[in-house]
């Protein structure tokens, strides 16, 4: 077969039914361009248009196959378009190879890049070793909510539970002196596995030093608990306060102290004394010992521990 005398034989065709390149291609569902390549010898036209094509022009396939007007059909002719039909499913194939291996190493980038997300935006997926307790802005909505119920304060934390925790625990301790001398549990949740691993925490709090107690609030994921402190002491002499401002990992015994309220010794010259509290200080994660305190000193811590 002659790419050349096939596309003289095209051209010759196309003009005497009157045609035009575009007109064909249209007929054919192909390009301009294509028909154009063909009519030049650059190209031969895909075996699977060749009935098509010899519809449009009033040739036979024999005659396009072989370039020569009134040809009849010859061996020859057969084995030169199934040559031509094997080189053309080849060049196909090859296309379609290419592509396909451009798909995959696409479908494999997306597959590593949507694990990447996933890991990093999914943190649950990944071990957790410890308990982590962050500090996390209020929303006005908190704020007028706490406002409106006359709550003295309100604080919100993001907790990061370690895996394998279950136990859940806040609660209010008083110290002085003579060491801890009482404690009042006000949020507990036992036997809690299937727990989200990340939660909010919040508690609310107002003193009524005139009665001599404390109401605080506390919400997580697994439940909102309120709770009335009564027979506190020292409540009419005031306090000082401090929360946790900044990220702390706690400890699986002890916990950590979330908020410190304290009633400090003061000197003659009216000063707070000196002394080292750093145990009672937001954050503090460590074993607690007997503190060293000065006879009137005393302090409130309100502590949270999650375990096992």
């Amino acid at each position: 077969m002659d790419a050349q005398k096939t596309g003289a034989l095209i051209g010759q065709a196309r003009r005497e039914k009157g045609l035009t390149q575009k007109e064909l291609a249209q007929a054919l569902h192909v390009s301009p361009q294509a028909v154009s390549k063909w009519e030049r010898g650059l190209n031969f036209p895909d075996l699977a248009l060749l009935e098509a094509l010899s519809d449009q022009l009033g040739l036979t396939v024999s005659e396009l196959l072989s370039g020569t007007p009134g040809e009849p059909p010859q061996e020859k002719l057969l084995r030169d378009s199934l040559h031509l039909l094997l080189v053309q499913a080849g060049r196909k194939l090859r296309r379609w190879r290419r592509a396909t291996l451009a798909c995959v190493a696409l479908l494999a980038l997306l597959a590593l890049a949507g694990g990447f997300w996933l890991v990093s935006t999914r943190t649950e997926l990944l071990p957790q070793s410890t308990t982590v307790v962050s500090p996390s802005p209020l929303s006005e909505q908190a704020l007028l909510a706490a406002r409106t119920a006359k709550t003295a304060s309100v604080h919100l934390y993001d907790l990061t539970v370690a895996d394998g925790m279950a136990n859940y625990k806040m609660q209010m301790e008083l110290w002085t002196d003579q060491g801890l001398v009482q404690t009042w549990t006000v949020a507990q949740a036992s036997n809690w596995p299937d727990a989200p691993r990340r939660q909010q925490l919040a508690f609310s709090y107002e003193f009524l030093p005139a009665q001599a107690q404390i109401q605080i609030g506390v919400t997580m994921t697994g439940g909102t608990w309120y709770t009335t402190l009564t027979d506190v002491p020292y409540l009419g002499q005031g306090y000082m306060m401090d929360v946790l401002e900044q990220s702390c990992r706690l400890d699986p015994e002890s916990g950590a102290v979330l908020a410190c309220w304290s009633l400090p010794m003061l000197q003659e010259n009216g000063s707070a004394r000196d002394s080292d509290i750093s145990w009672a200080a937001p954050g503090y994660t460590g074993p607690i010992q007997t503190p060293q305190l000065e006879p009137g000193e005393v302090f409130l811590l309100l502590r949270l521990t999650v375990s096992a």
